[in-house]
């Protein structure tokens, strides 16, 4: 048994030095790797801002009277539609799971999987007949969105000192394509025959599946997790034993989620960070509202698709310029900064709706929240936790903390279920209620417990 289970090792170890051998020759044309990075970006960011088209299916499909959204029957539509969900969160909290499974079988993989399986999800939204296909086409694509394997892949080919920059760059772009959405949206939608909605999905899931299979040809595995793979492969039989600790080494270099939780619970940064993204999540909760806001005080179909045109692009600059301030002033200063924003963008774009002022600057202030909040966001669930865990669970570390988007689920399914009750006209300043405290609480942690680790080498953390 030890025989066979040593050859198989061994027949693994020359397949992975051979793709370190062709990985490592890959980084040459590292600008290759990030063009096709940020199209996934691009695939990704428009895919995860398609539930702005919503509205739109609401109307359509549940007949709403006069497009109105603020009509009971379009509070009772989302009513429906959130208890609808609430078996999906059960396959949704598989998730993390599912994000550790790149530790054990790589980043390519997945990166191309995720892809494709965005795609899919887009066009059963785009081909539902009902809102519970819609449902279902919703939970595909956002199974497969949270993941960002492309940030961790970035992340492990990019060099330490332009890490941020660099994630930052390709996700700005991907966040300016989502402009693209007010774009399709001008070209295909058409207010007097609303499942005209439909055909914006059309491009995005063009995008997604195609540079889905394009990854399978122009990607390769990343160098850090072949060579720690390779490190415990080569380390013999008698060495992985020699040690009271070689069975918990070897568990954490399969990406064991048993060895991650205890590593995330004995690792003062990490418990720190699960305290504050549940916080977090519980501010970002009511934010995907605003177009329920704006349509409700009155903003024409003309007035949406400059803001769906222009917020886009807000964002995207702020996102842009991120990872710049990040490598400049580190982690815990420049969170403090994009949770500020976030909070000024809110407070502006909410006061804005209700007092039904331009879609201009609807869009800056929205854009501007949007900045800070997902820079933030991207901070605290992704460079901060890659930055303070080591190769061999990095992704299950990353898929563990996500669990703490569970308050954001039930918070959000919470507010859908009673939305019956609380209607367009108020979800706007039901939300501003929520997210001003909670964040003010969240910068001020930040500011006094963010340990800073823009100068970390990813290679040289291990567990301790």
């Amino acid at each position: 048994m030890e025989s066979v289970r040593h050859a198989k090792e061994q027949a693994e170890l020359v397949k992975l030095r051979s793709k370190e051998k062709k990985s490592l020759a890959f980084l040459k044309y590292m600008s290759v790797i990030i063009v096709v990075l940020t199209i996934v970006y691009i695939a990704d960011e428009i895919t995860s801002n398609m539930g702005v088209m919503r509205p739109y299916m609401i109307f359509d499909l549940f007949k709403v009277p006069n497009a109105d959204a603020a009509a009971p029957e379009y509070a009772s539509a989302v009513s429906k539609m959130a208890i609808a969900t609430i078996p999906t969160y059960i396959i949704t909290a598989l998730l993390p799971l599912y994000k550790t499974l790149s530790d054990r079988f790589g980043r390519k993989i997945f990166l191309v999987v995720n892809t494709i399986g965005m795609g899919v999800g887009l066009l059963i939204c785009m081909l539902a007949t009902n809102y519970i296909w819609f449902i279902v086409g919703s939970m595909c694509w956002g199974f497969f969105t949270p993941n960002d394997m492309q940030v961790i892949y970035i992340m492990e080919v990019a060099p330490k000192k332009h890490r941020a920059k660099i994630c930052s760059v390709t996700k700005g772009i991907g966040l300016l394509s989502v402009s693209l959405i007010g774009v399709f949206r001008t070209i295909f939608y058409d207010p007097n025959n609303l499942s005209t909605w439909r055909m914006v999905y059309l491009i995005p899931v063009i995008i997604a599946l195609v540079i889905g299979v394009a990854c399978i040809f122009l990607t390769k595995e990343t160098p850090v997790y072949l060579r720690r793979r390779i490190e415990y492969l080569e380390t013999s039989e008698a060495d992985r034993k020699a040690a009271a600790d070689a069975e918990k080494t070897k568990s954490a270099q399969n990406g064991g989620i048993k060895a991650a939780v205890k590593y995330i619970f004995s690792h003062k940064q990490l418990k720190m960070l699960l305290l504050v993204l549940v916080l977090f999540e519980c501010a970002v909760a009511l934010t995907g509202y605003a177009a329920e806001t704006m349509l409700a005080y009155g903003q024409s179909d003309a007035d949406m698709n400059t803001f769906y045109i222009v917020e886009p692009i807000v964002y995207a600059v702020c996102a842009f310029f991120s990872g710049f301030l990040t490598d400049w002033l580190g982690r815990k200063k420049s969170g403090v900064i994009f949770g500020i924003v976030a909070l000024v963008g809110e407070a502006v774009f909410v006061v804005a709706a209700v007092l039904g002022m331009h879609p201009i600057l609807l869009a800056l202030a929205n854009g501007i929240m949007y900045g800070g909040l997902w820079s933030f966001s991207d901070l605290l669930f992704l460079v901060v936790p890659s930055e303070s865990a080591p190769t061999e669970m990095r992704a299950t570390v990353l898929g563990l903390i996500q669990y703490t988007a569970i308050t954001n689920m039930l918070l959000t399914m919470i507010i859908g279920i009673c939305y019956q009750f609380i209607g367009s006209l108020n979800i706007g300043l039901l939300q501003l209620a929520f997210f001003v405290p909670i964040m003010v609480f969240v910068i001020l942690f930040v500011r006094k417990n963010l340990k800073e680790t823009k100068d970390v080498d990813l290679n040289a953390i291990f567990c301790k």
